[in-house]
């Protein structure tokens, strides 16, 4: 019954973007809430704060001071409710004690400047993450929008040619990789690698997955070697290589050539029977 009554009363995080009605949305929940920002959060005797209005905290998502919000939390337990624009950036110690809701994927606050003024243009952001940014780099045919969000979101090189190199032929960015990236100025090699595709890309992207690292230097480490040219040398050594085994599991010993390692059959104990187990 405990666990079920915490999981009730943990305080409502929405999360929704911008304009999708989530602090609408908690204003709802009360009728005359308290309502502080998380990066602002200066309350100096919690305990004087009327329970009976209820508290909103805005925006967790960006700078919040964690004490401040969570000590309203431990003393207000079902009378808070935050804010968010994403679930990722609240810090971990407030999650642990909040559960999460979507406001929905309604832009009321689109919907509202479409009413006033239908004519109007959408807004357009300039920001963009590496997945959204590559999106336009593949779909879109409008190659000065993109040179313009590259040069708006800066991407490190590497990281944008290896997303690159998935889905474009090599010949299509090989200028630019191997001229131009660091050679010359920034802008410059935002612009060449912008024209340089037409953007009509449609097929289904592909993209770059986390490479395995090499685990020769942990076993240096593990065998008490600098380096691993040094590593292969002693090997050679049979004395060497029987100690190194001793070390190892059998993985590592496959992954350094020195074959399976010899596994210890331990003899069934036969137990012998006394004359006085046939008696009661």
């Amino acid at each position: 019954m405990g666990l079920k009554n915490i999981s009730k009363d943990r305080t409502i995080v929405i999360t929704g973007k911008h304009g999708s009605g989530k602090s609408t949305i908690a204003k709802e929940m009360f009728e005359d809430a308290i309502i502080y920002y998380a990066n602002d959060m200066e309350i100096p005797d919690v305990y004087s704060l009327p329970k009976e209005r209820g508290i909103i905290i805005e925006d967790i998502h960006y700078k919040p001071k964690t004490d401040e919000i969570l000590n309203v939390l431990r003393n207000y337990t079902g009378n808070v409710v935050m804010t968010s624009l994403n679930q990722k950036d609240v810090p971990t110690s407030i999650k642990n004690m909040v559960k999460f809701k979507r406001a929905g994927t309604t832009e009321y606050l689109r919907d509202e400047i479409k009413k006033l003024a239908p004519r109007c243009e959408e807004p357009f952001s300039n920001e963009r993450d590496m997945f959204s940014l590559i999106m336009e780099y593949l779909k879109n045919s409008d190659r000065d929008l993109v040179v313009d969000l590259l040069k708006f979101n800066k991407p490190a090189d590497t990281q944008i040619m290896t997303w690159l190199i998935e889905n474009i032929h090599p010949n299509k960015i090989l200028f630019v990789d191997g001229v131009v990236k660091r050679r010359w100025s920034q802008r410059y090699f935002y612009e060449m690698l912008g024209y340089s595709y037409n953007g009509k890309n449609y097929s289904r992207p592909s993209f770059p997955k986390r490479g395995s690292y090499s685990k020769i230097p942990y076993l240096c480490r593990r065998l008490k070697v600098k380096e691993e040219r040094l590593l292969r040398q002693l090997l050679k050594d049979e004395e060497f290589a029987d100690w190194a085994r001793t070390k190892l599991n059998n993985s590592e010993c496959r992954l350094l050539g020195l074959g399976e390692k010899k596994r210890k059959r331990r003899k069934p104990k036969i137990k012998m029977n006394k004359l006085s187990d046939y008696y009661e």
